[in-house]
Parts: structure tokens; C-alpha cells; sequence
């Protein structure tokens, strides 16, 4: 059925993928435009919040678009959308990142869930599924923490508020690629002439001289 895209609600509650592809949401948007077709999105009936199609959403938005083709569910309870909604990111559309997996797998535990049910649910072997748990860390109110990868240092241990937001902003490589990269940039005198990246680095500096000092403190 065509569903009127103002009525429609993102909630990120219940909605496990973390983060919107820029490129994904501007190559279905192209799609699109020239003729083609993409399967209906899915809904939640009752509060029109969106389950699954998070970027053929925006891409209907992009191109000024009012109405969509969606799937309409009714379910139980939250448990059993966030459930449907992670089956159905995992089985089609963009890459359901790691991270986004680990934290499934975290909410469907809160949920009540057991393992076998999660199994299904994001398509991975029990065993695969204790292993995640073990590389869990916890949060200062005793909640397990998905890490981001280049965050595993971290697992088993009790962030502080400021490592778990460390932890949700972080992206790309590992800490040492950016530091290598930096060495790299320095020692080629590529390094950005602009006054940000002066403040920046001198921060950087002061920092590390201040944790390593510290360190050595401890250790002694």
C-alpha cells in the first residue's frame, strides 16, 4: 500500500542499523529516477514506525517524493519488531555493519531473548554468538558495550561515560593507522598548513605527554 512519507516515524530505539550511507541513500535515488523499482518498505501499523528501509526512505525523501510503497506489520510487542527489524536488515539491502550486530545481538539479550532465538535472528552459529559476548565491554552502570573495531583494547573492562561516547564516534582504522598516518604526513612535510591542525596536533601532544607521564607514575 502507498503510505504518506510525513506519517512515517524513525524510531533509532528500534531501528538496529547505526548509521545512514550518504552513497547508498544517492545510488538508489539515481535508481530511481531512472525507472527503477524497489521492493516496498516495511512499517509497524499502529505507530507507522519505520522496521525496515532506512535508505530507500531517504532516497524516495531525496527525490521530493510524497508517498512510498510499504509493508504494514502488526506486532506484539517491541521485542518482536526490533527482533523482525534486524531479520530483515541482515537478509537484503546495505551491509549490516559489525557493530550494528554486536549491538542486536546486546538488545535482543535485554529483550529476553535466548541464544538459540538470536541465532536466527541475525543468521550467526551459537558458538560465533559467545564469542561476541566475550569481547563485550561494560558500560559504568553495568551494561554490556559493543566495541567498534580499533575499540577491542577495551573488552571485558568498565567504560567511563567519555569511553563509551569515544566509542560510539568512533570510525575507520585502528588508532595506530591514524597515528602512523600522521607520522607519515609529518615526515613527508605534507601535514596541513592551517591553524586547526596546529592546535590540534599541539593538543595531541600535550596530551600524550601528560598520559605517558602518568602512566610512568603508576608504575613505579
Amino acid at each position: 500500500m502507498k503510505v504518506k512519507i510525513e506519517t512515517i516515524v524513525f524510531d533509532p530505539l528500534v531501528y538496529p542499523r547505526k548509521d545512514l550511507s550518504p552513497y547508498n541513500v544517492l545510488r538508489l535515488a539515481q535508481a530511481i529516477e531512472s525507472g527503477a523499482t524497489v521492493p516496498p518498505i516495511t512499517i509497524e501499523s499502529d505507530t507507522k514506525r519505520l522496521v525496515d528501509g532506512w535508505h530507500r526512505l531517504n532516497a524516495f525523501k531525496r527525490l521530493g517524493l510524497e508517498s512510498i510503497d510499504a509493508t504494514v506489520k502488526k506486532y506484539a510487542s517491541d521485542a518482536e519488531l526490533f527482533a523482525d527489524a534486524v531479520r530483515l536488515n541482515i537478509s537484503h539491502g546495505e551491509h549490516l555493519d559489525q557493530y550494528s550486530v554486536r549491538n542486536a545481538i546486546i538488545r535482543l539479550q535485554q529483550y529476553g531473548l535466548q541464544r538459540a532465538e538470536i541465532s536466527e535472528i541475525v543468521r550467526l552459529p551459537i558458538a560465533k554468538i559467545e564469542k561476541i559476548e566475550r569481547g563485550f565491554a561494560i558500560s559504568d552502570t553495568g551494561r554490556p558495550v559493543a566495541l567498534k573495531s580499533g575499540m577491542e583494547h577495551f573488552r571485558g573492562e568498565t567504560l567511563k561515560p567519555e569511553q563509551q561516547q569515544m566509542n560510539r564516534n568512533y570510525s575507520g582504522p585502528k588508532a595506530v593507522f591514524h597515528a602512523r598516518l600522521l607520522s607519515q604526513m609529518i615526515e613527508s612535510d605534507s601535514w596541513p598548513r592551517s591553524d586547526t591542525f596546529i592546535t590540534e596536533m599541539d593538543r595531541l601532544v600535550d596530551l600524550w605527554q601528560s598520559a605517558s607521564a602518568a602512566k610512568a607514575k603508576g608504575a613505579a
